[in-house]
């Protein structure tokens, strides 16, 4: 495989340019991932909780589970940012 500049691009970097469906590794329910440009950039997740999410879970959470890690419902509780 190769791309305009002749760079050569793996299948699974091939397959990451558009949504696809996933199942939420933390409550099963099925949502829409957007892979490069996916919702999940604009959500402000904390170093410790994204540490806990890469050490609790193979894949990713869908809206609602990461909105819960977030907001320190589930995982560890979220670090207060300096003033």
């Amino acid at each position: 495989h190769g791309d305009e500049s002749g760079r050569r691009t793996s299948d699974s970097e091939q397959g990451m340019r558009g949504p696809i469906s996933k199942v939420c590794d933390c409550c099963k329910q099925g949502f829409t991932c957007g892979q490069y440009g996916c919702w999940c950039a604009k959500v402000e997740v904390g170093e410790q909780q994204m540490a806990w999410i890469e050490k609790s879970f193979h894949d990713c959470l869908c809206p609602l589970c990461l909105q819960r890690v977030v907001s320190g419902e589930l995982g560890p509780a979220p670090v207060a940012e300096p003033e």
